[in-house]
Formats: structure tokens, sequence, C-alpha cells
């Protein structure tokens, strides 16, 4: 699905996910919202589990050629 993005765009789009999830957490979550240092590492983490588990980027997916 990115991997059709010129990879500088596809790396911003998948900042500006991270930076989203991070701000959602810290509003939705009661847990992080006071901790904006956690809320940003868990945003982090959630985009490269997408990243990882979905075929939203296949260059760093389960199915990449990658070993």
């Amino acid at each position: 699905m990115l991997d059709s993005l010129p990879p500088l765009a596809r790396h911003l789009v998948l900042m500006l996910a991270a930076c989203l999830l991070a701000w959602l957490g810290s509003d939705v979550v009661p847990f992080l919202h006071d901790k904006g240092g956690l809320a940003a590492a868990v945003g982090a983490f959630l985009v490269a589990a997408l990243a990882v588990l979905t075929p939203l980027t296949r260059q760093y997916g389960v199915g990449s050629r990658q070993t």
C-alpha cells in the first residue's frame, strides 16, 4: 500500500502515524495522560508493529524479501 510512495513520503507517513497514535494514546488512555514520553514510545511501537504485521508496507512486513 505505502510501497508505491517514494521512500521520503513513505517514512513521513509512518512518522505521522506514530505521532497520531501517541497523541491518541495520551488523550484516550488515562494511564498515558501524564506520561508524554511513554505515550510517544507506545505510538512508535504500535506503528512498528503495524508495519511488520500488516501489509501496510511490504518492505518491512512479514512478507518482505529481507531475511
